[in-house]
Formats: structure tokens, sequence, C-alpha cells
């Protein structure tokens, strides 16, 4: 019933990659001198495994650029990114993937297994602000939930006029949060997550190429050097 969803964007599957990916560089040496650089440390729980992985999001894939060991429920990444993009975390013998933002700050992603997908960050504004735009965007969807056990009974007994009905409440939620997703990058369009969420619209069934291209144009040069708004240029052929 959800045709839309925004918090994975797409359906992810592993890719071996055995070389880091460009936009992902270590900065070992020089870590403590470079305002440019992250240094993730995750707190764990509920994890009975020792490896945790750094994915870099690839469209309709993900490829690992770096693992870390989990001690004592704590795993550490540093490195540098041109631009805030999303990653995403997988763990060792566990199937849960867990999409998140790098930005060059020291942030604490708190993790329990039991709970993977209500993880929270500390210390990473664009990370804070991507929570709230998925807390606002469940509550939405939670109507679609609603009306699954109406959806199953109407199936079920074949009753085409409830199902005509339902498909109509379903396109209305659809629309109010894409509604809601436009006014949450017109609000923040100063920030490098309206880039990713338009590059998301971009790709969803309810596309609107020309209002996808009106809130590109308000976006600030610098974030349009950025990969997801450069994703958006090239697919609209904006120059």
């Amino acid at each position: 019933m959800k045709k839309i969803l925004i918090f994975c964007f797409c359906s992810i599957f592993i890719s071996s990659c055995n070389k880091p990916h460009k936009s992902l560089q270590k900065k070992e040496n020089n870590q403590k001198n470079s305002h440019k650089a992250f240094v993730i440390t995750g707190k764990v729980k509920n994890f009975y495994t020792n490896t945790v992985y750094l994915n870099k999001i690839d469209e309709y894939t993900i490829s690992p650029v770096d693992s870390s060991l989990i001690l004592n429920n704590t795993f550490t990444f540093k490195g540098t990114v041109e631009y805030p993009e999303r990653y995403a975390l997988t763990f060792k013998n566990y199937p849960e993937t867990i999409v998140f933002i790098i930005e060059n700050k020291d942030f604490t992603m708190h993790i329990d297994q039991e709970h993977a997908h209500d993880f929270y960050v500390e210390g990473s504004p664009l990370n804070t602000k991507l929570n709230e735009y998925k807390t606002a965007s469940k509550k939405l969807f939670s109507k679609i939930e609603d009306l699954f056990p109406e959806f199953q009974k109407a199936r079920l007994e074949n009753d085409v006029k409830t199902l005509n009905k339902i498909e109509t409440q379903i396109k209305t939620i659809e629309s109010e949060f894409t509604n809601f997703s436009y006014q949450f990058i017109e609000n923040h369009k100063n920030s490098y997550l309206s880039a990713m969420l338009l590059r998301d619209l971009l790709k969803s069934s309810l596309t609107d190429t020309s209002k996808i291209k009106n809130n590109y144009n308000l976006l600030p040069e610098n974030i349009k050097k950025a990969p997801d708004a450069q994703k958006i240029a090239v697919a609209l052929h904006i120059r």
C-alpha cells in the first residue's frame, strides 16, 4: 500500500566493493588539524557481532567503503566528505540497514538492535533535521497503516466500492505527504538535506518535474554543487 517511502528512498541491496569510494577519504595523520573531517562514534545495544560496515549509497545499491570493529559496544569511523551525503550502516550477521547523513562533524549515533530504525544522533544538525522530517512523515504514513485492516477485509470480500474508496484515501494521503515534503524543502532551502529530498521526489511515482526544477532553482549555489543536486540537474537538463 505504501508507494512512497522516503526513509530509505529505494530498495537497497548490498554489492561488494573493495576500494574506498572517492568521496570518503581517511585522514589519519592530520585528523586533529582539519576542521573538514568527521568522527562518527557509535554506541550500540543488543548487537552480538564484532563488525560494522559503512556503505556508500548509490541509487539502488550500497557499497561498503569502510569497516570498524565493535569493542565494548562502541565503534568509530573517521574520514572526510566533500559534501554531506547519505550513507548506510550494516552489521555482520544482522539484516538491519541504517541510513543517515555524514557531514564533517564529530557526532555520536545511538543504536539499539531491537529498535534499529529509531536510532538517534547527537552532534549532527543535518541528522537532527532529517529525523524531524522522518518523524513527521511517519505520522502521515500511519494514516495508510490505519486503513490496512479495512483494505484486507474489502479485498477478501471483493468489495470494489470500498477498495476504490480506500485507494482515493491513499492518494489523498500521498498528496498530503508530497505537499509536506515540498514545504519542508522550501523552508530549509539552505540545507543540504533539501537537495537530498528533492532527489528522492524526482524518483517517486508522483514526480512533478516542473515543481522540482522550481525548488532546485531556489537552492544556494554551494548546495547545487552537492552530488544529489548535481543528479537533479543532469536528470532535468539544467545548466
